[in-house]
């Protein structure tokens, strides 16, 4: 592992190692020029052809990597928030959950077995997720990122499984193959209530073959503070995070209608205590007589080739990603909450997973009546892990009270297509969908409290089609559509001791909009979106003996609708600002019985909230350009957001308080230098995010993840 005095060094010599004479480069931190003219046309490859967002059929929101980190963020937390309709259920590391447009049962995926989650995660077109779990959790940084696509609604048709809600895209930036550029990056945080932490971050561009080959690489050594105290361990500040990598990308250009790009990334996350407090919520500390120490490594590498055949272009897209994890999790408070009060429990685990995936498409170039996509995708995945459970104390005769392994394999093709044609006055009509199959087989060996826990192989297989039908009507710069669409998500065994089935479960959304641009410095967008949501999958806790045991099951019917509205608007080249507002209501359609051991079952009643979603949120940014001391250009920033009241359990348990949060931002660029300040939760508001513990009938036990403290950021970047 390198020390931050080595990244440091590294970062310094990826900067010193090029002539002084090399091309400079524009710095990359400065406002844009063009930003001052007009609001820009945004081109995006949601559809997996490119194309500007204003012209796509559906909700898709662009985050610029550039401007999230002059905004100061972060990692997901600070960038989903923009998001309105998009809610961020924060977890320890690796189990974050997205849910879009309220389409979710569980607001973590701790103790979800091998439930896939319902939103989508893609990395350079790459699925994140497997046919027999979750997959892997990945919150990149904003450092030298291109853009995050937020696609709302299903995207079954063109990304296959597990987006029932819709999808999250992040795109790295690519070599520019014809100049040099380089950056470096000191930053400096201090939380309130905590601790303060330095990070640095570097990045070189260089053309190897100019307008042929070029290389682009990055290294980082992020620390986030800790400002949660563990009474148990006397550890102050115990939640401290590191997160250290880097990334490769390669892009070859032999000849111009050929173009080849190589990603080879590596990050790895270690946290030093769990993010949740209890049990009181708005109290930095928890009590434990262990650290839950928790280590994932995440490594990915991509290969998109794309070739120009004229008025069509073929790309192959290869894919592979590993996920490591080394975890250990005190339990002692769960087990102290359902009336077995030990001394200590805890829970080591460790997980390998792996996908490797292949898609192969040919799509129409822009400007023809008659515009297409369609492809063919092949992913074949594996896993294994092992869990323990150990009470040190020998209370119940024996010391390993759990010791499970398992393991998975699984695989997921499909043939996809989606078409647009133009029929002239404005309309135009699209038609897609997708044939898929899903296999997935899982073993389970070890014991139980002392008693074998063998099941396997259990073996499943699923297949379909999912349709996507699109109507739109181009009015001068203003556009409406509507479209019908469907999503998937497989169904799986739980574990043992019950083995028991749990359905595939799936999704037809209905949505229509508009996109208007009244004036040229106006942009306003509306749309509302009905999801009618067959056999819900859901996770609850059963007990069984005197423990509650983690299962899954099938809600059968549950309904989202909801409005959305986003306004862009430009006062002036100094000023701009946009609102977004999304109301969503999800709720149950059918009475949903969850099992507890007996007679502490509960019975969900029709029209309960489901978990997770605030039926209102919005944000609202504005952006100031001014000129700065010292011959310098200022920009400064302020975000401001709301989250609603939600319930964060399925039968309405667990509420959680709507907040507010306001963050500021600074920076002054001169020459190629940046300084910028930040100040997040600027009232240091105790935002709950998401709660764990055990659900109405088993305990009363629960951990609250809380929105990160005020925390005050300075950095100074130096680009060539």
């Amino acid at each position: 592992m390198r020390t931050p005095h080595q990244l440091s060094a590294l970062a310094l010599a990826l900067v010193a190692a090029w002539p002084v004479a090399a091309q400079q480069a524009p710095s990359a931190a400065a406002p844009q020029d063009e930003e001052t003219k007009r609001l820009e046309a945004v081109v995006i490859t949601a559809s997996k052809r490119a194309e500007r967002q204003r012209d796509v059929a559906g909700t898709v929101s662009v985050l610029d990597g550039a401007a999230l980190e002059a905004r100061g963020a972060r990692d997901q937390e600070d960038t989903l928030k923009l998001t309105p309709g998009v809610q961020f259920n924060k977890g320890d590391a690796g189990s974050n959950t997205i849910l879009i447009r309220g389409i979710g049962t569980s607001t973590t995926n701790e103790g979800s077995g091998a439930q896939q989650g319902p939103t989508g995660q893609y990395l350079e077109d790459v699925p994140l997720a497997s046919p027999q779990g979750k997959g892997t959790v990945y919150d990149p940084l904003t450092w030298d990122l291109d853009r995050v696509e937020v696609l709302r609604g299903p995207q079954g048709v063109l990304f296959g499984s597990g987006s029932l809600g819709g999808a999250v895209r992040y795109l790295f930036n690519k070599p520019n193959l014809s100049s040099f550029e380089a950056s470096l990056k000191g930053e400096y945080a201090k939380v309130s209530e905590g601790d303060g932490a330095f990070s640095l971050y570097g990045m070189i561009n260089a053309p190897l073959q100019e307008g042929t080959v070029g290389l682009r690489a990055v290294a980082y050594d992020r620390k986030d503070p800790g400002y949660i105290d563990n009474l148990g361990t006397r550890r102050q500040d115990a939640n401290d995070l590191t997160q250290r990598g880097g990334r490769v990308l390669v892009t070859a250009r032999p000849v111009s209608a050929l173009t080849a790009t190589l990603v080879a990334s590596s990050q790895k996350t270690e946290q030093g205590d769990t993010f949740s407090v209890s049990p009181n919520p708005t109290r930095l500390e928890h009590t434990a007589p262990n650290d839950s120490r928790r280590s994932t490594t995440t490594d990915f590498y991509s290969l998109t080739v794309d070739y120009d055949l004229g008025g069509h272009t073929l790309t192959s897209i290869t894919g592979h990603w590993r996920n490591k994890g080394n975890n250990l999790i005190d339990d002692t408070e769960l087990f102290g909450s359902v009336g077995l009060p030990l001394p200590q429990v805890y829970r080591p685990q460790t997980s390998n997973q792996k996908a490797t995936s292949q898609e192969l498409r040919i799509a129409s170039n822009a400007g023809g009546a008659f515009s297409y996509v369609a492809g063919v995708f092949y992913q074949t995945s594996d896993s294994n892990s092992n869990g323990q459970q150990i009470d040190p104390s020998g209370a119940f005769g024996i010391t390993t009270l759990v010791d499970l392994t398992g393991k998975g394999a699984g695989t997921e093709s499909a043939i996809f297509a989606d078409t647009e044609y133009r029929l002239g006055g404005g309309w135009s009509l699209g038609a897609g969908g997708r044939f898929y199959r899903t296999t997935t087989e899982s073993t389970t060996t070890g014991t139980q409290f002392g008693a074998p826990a063998n099941v396997g192989p259990l073996e499943s297989s699923d297949s379909g089609f999912l349709p996507r039908l699109t109507a739109k009507y181009r009015f001068g710069d203003n556009l409406w559509y509507a479209l019908a669409s469907k999503g998937y998500r497989y169904g799986g065994r739980n574990g043992p001791p019950t083995n028991d089935e749990y359905k595939s479960d799936s999704l037809w959304s209905y949505e229509t909009g508009v996109r208007l641009n009244p004036t040229r410095d106006m942009q306003l967008d509306l749309s509302a979106f009905l999801l009618d949501w067959k056999e819900a999958q859901f996770t609850f806790f059963e007990r069984i003996g005197n423990l509650p045991n983690s299962r899954i099951g099938n809600v059968g019917k549950a309904r989202s609708t909801g409005l959305e509205a986003a306004l862009r608007y430009r006062f002036n080249p100094t000023f701009d600002m946009s609102a977004s507002l999304a109301y969503v209501d999800a709720q149950t359609r059918a009475a949903v019985t969850i099992p507890s051991g007996g007679p502490r079952s509960i019975v969900v009643p029709p029209g309960s909230p489901l978990p997770g979603t605030a039926e209102l949120q919005a944000a609202l940014q504005g952006n100031l350009r001014f000129a700065g001391p010292l011959q310098s250009r200022g920009r400064a920033n302020a975000t401001y957001t709301h989250v609603g009241d939600r319930v964060m359990f399925l039968g309405g348990n667990k509420p959680a308080d709507g907040f507010d949060t306001l963050d500021l931002g600074l920076q002054f660029v001169r020459d190629n230098w940046t300084v910028a300040a930040a100040l997040t939760n600027v009232t240091d508001e105790r935002g709950v995010l998401s709660i764990t513990g055990a659900p109405a009938g088993v305990g009363s036990f629960a951990q609250y993840f809380l929105q990160r403290p005020r925390t005050f950021t300075v950095s100074l970047r130096y680009d060539h």
